[in-house]
């Protein structure tokens, strides 16, 4: 997705009433459209989370925090007992994820009848299950992709994928603008599906209509209501454009066009259209992906049966591979750091099913589980600003608040695109540790739906960095590394664990060439870590890169400043980082050399002139 102006929830407040009447009109709560079964709806505070679990969970927590506050602070051992801990679970994930797609493709019922059916989950159990597990994954799913003026070459190839994808039911591709610009994805869309389609144009985004029936409804209605009416409209768009789901002219493919918003709003679309799909054809489960992303033949099936053998998981996401690996160096570290980091990070809280964050490329869910929570994922604020930038992660976050599972599945593998240059690696970086703080911090009630050791991994994927930080700083400025018990040996156990294992033992095999970029791509990903979740910590609420001139001859003679602040508000930090690494290495070295006083600050000095210079020209003259 590109860049593009976003819309506020409350920008919409200046739209003409008026204009709005005839989508409001049919959607009355008599409307024989609105075919929602009212013993489904909930209210948004209500979860599935015992009071007896949550006091568990709390008391698990302390537990998680008293363990990790000694291994980071007075264990020399750290890295390797980390390093075991998430090898043994990734383990654990591996094989739960296989026993529960054995249980999916199996004939006996499980030893728990759950229900897969949320209204039975809200009355207080998951029991009265109507339908086999093998059932449900035999009926396959939607696949929703999205995109915004995505390479034609690409989104060829992505669309080219579900062609030979197993379990991909129905497909909707939705197009975020409208305007002869993007006819090229719509263009490509007939190109690879050219028979069994339709192409949809939606005149107003059904998220705007969602908005506006939000302002005016009572406060006591639930969110589940307004999209349940959009659904119906959905249904209505369907029919009043004459695309048919089934009978001898029924389509398998849908694209969607809209007038240009964002991803957000754009998701919200296929989501709603989704629905209405999966209540006309019976479908359980939706995939969703973006449009520079690849399936594989089995990564759909694997996916779904997995869910389906656990009917309280309500998402997953599969692993990532990069099949832009070879096209710069940068691809090529940061294939290596998806193989190496990916699967043992994401596997640590999925082996209690716990998954934080359900990738863009990759995420799967039953869709009942959406309904109640896609208007409240949408308008998502905290402190008062509306969220842009943490849409994956904050789905995600809903459904874990409700004590629902999510699962990574490490044997299903999708490939999608990484940044092809340094300054884009790190911009995503920085977008993605933004998300992880705000998600992290903004809902501490999460701790509590969830299993201890989900609150372990939220401690170390948010401590370390700062502490590893800390101690660096310590270091530069005193010559001791205060904050951290910081062990050579420790630290290679750690490194020889993890290329072993991950050798062994990862899903996606890497190459020989492939694995000995390890350690390049450790360093590569961890060295400019802290700064990046120092900074993103700063600067969590910031959604963009600065505002457009107005005039032409303003912009002519303001491009070289504008594009050095910009350069520097984005990488800068990555600068001074450098320079402090920098100013470490000088001091290290004067420790080697025995240098004293003036010496030893001459060469500390510089090391950090020389950082900043060779990586002060990078950031001038970068692209």
């Amino acid at each position: 997705m590109g860049r593009p102006s976003f819309l506020s929830p409350h920008s919409l407040h200046q739209s003409s009433r008026t204009s709005w009447t005839p989508y409001l009109s049919p959607l009355s709560p008599r409307s024989p459209i609105d075919d929602r079964k009212e013993d489904t709806e909930k209210s948004e505070d209500e979860v599935i989370v015992s009071v007896l679990e949550k006091a568990f969970n709390f008391l698990g927590c302390i537990a998680a925090a008293i363990i990790y506050a000694y291994l980071l602070l007075y264990s020399n051992h750290l890295w390797t007992i980390d390093t075991s801990a998430s090898i043994l679970l990734a383990e654990y994930c591996g094989w739960s994820n296989e026993r529960l797609r054995r249980k999916a493709k199996g004939d006996e019922p499980p030893q728990e009848e759950w229900s897969t059916n949320l209204s039975t989950a809200e009355k207080g159990g998951y029991f009265l299950n109507t339908k086999s597990f093998s059932e449900s994954a035999r009926q396959g799913c939607i696949a929703a992709v999205v995109g915004y003026r995505e390479d034609p070459i690409i989104f060829t190839k992505a669309l080219q994928s579900y062609l030979q994808a197993d379990g991909c039911r129905f497909m909707v591709v939705s197009i975020d603008g409208n305007g002869l610009e993007d006819q090229e994805m719509v263009d490509v869309f007939q190109q690879v599906f050219p028979e069994n389609s339709a192409v949809l144009n939606i005149s107003i985004p059904f998220v705007e209509i969602a908005l506006q029936m939000d302002r005016d409804k009572p406060k006591w209605l639930p969110d589940a209501d307004i999209i349940s009416k959009c659904i119906a409209l959905a249904k209505l768009k369907l029919v009043e454009n004459n695309i048919h789901l089934k009978g001898p002219d029924a389509i398998t493919r849908l694209c969607i066009t809209q007038p240009h918003m964002h991803k957000k709003g754009v998701m919200f679309t296929s989501f709603i259209m989704c629905m209405a799909i999966s209540e006309l054809l019976g479908i359980e489960f939706l995939w969703t992906s973006d449009s520079d992303s690849i399936v594989g033949k089995e990564t759909l099936t694997t996916t779904i049966e997995t869910m389906a053998g656990d009917p309280k998981c309500a998402g997953a996401s599969t692993a990532l591979a990069i099949h832009n690996r070879d096209e710069t160096l940068v691809t090529k570290l940061g294939n290596t750091v998806y193989l190496n980091e990916l699967h043992l990070s994401r596997c640590f809280s999925s082996a209690v099913g716990a998954n934080d964050c359900q990738s863009g490329p990759c995420a799967t869910f039953r869709i009942d589980t959406l309904r109640s929570e896609l208007l409240a994922w949408y308008k998502q604020r905290v402190w008062g600003h509306w969220m842009i930038i943490n849409e994956d992660r904050h789905l995600t976050t809903r459904l874990l608040l409700l004590g629902h599972r999510i699962r990574f599945i490490s044997d299903a593998i999708t490939a999608t695109e990484t940044p092809v240059s340094l300054r884009r690696w790190l911009l995503q970086q920085v977008r993605w540790a933004r998300s992880v703080h705000i998600e992290s911090y903004a809902h501490p009630s999460i701790y509590l739906s969830q299993p201890p050791l989900f609150f372990f991994a939220a401690l170390r994927r948010q401590l370390i960095s700062f502490f590893i930080l800390a101690a660096a700083l310590s270091y530069f400025f005193t010559g001791t590394a205060l904050f951290l018990n910081f062990s050579f040996r420790d630290y290679a156990y750690r490194a020889l664990f993890t290329l072993v294992y991950l050798k062994a033992r990862n899903p996606i095999r890497p190459t020989w060439e492939e694995w000995c970029w390890s350690i390049p791509s450790g360093l590569f990903y961890n060295v400019p870590l802290p700064a990046i979740q120092l900074w993103s910590l700063i600067t969590m609420f910031a959604d963009g890169w600065g505002t457009s001139m107005r005039g032409s001859k303003e912009v002519e003679e303001a491009t070289r400043w504008r594009e050095f602040k910009k350069k520097a508000w984005e990488v800068g930090f990555f600068v001074v980082w450098m320079g402090v690494i920098g100013g470490i290495g000088g001091r290290w070295l004067s420790l080697q050399a025995q240098l004293e006083g003036s010496q030893r600050m001459i060469c500390m000095a510089a090391s950090v002139c020389v950082s900043w210079i060779g990586f002060g020209w990078w950031m001038v003259t970068m692209e």
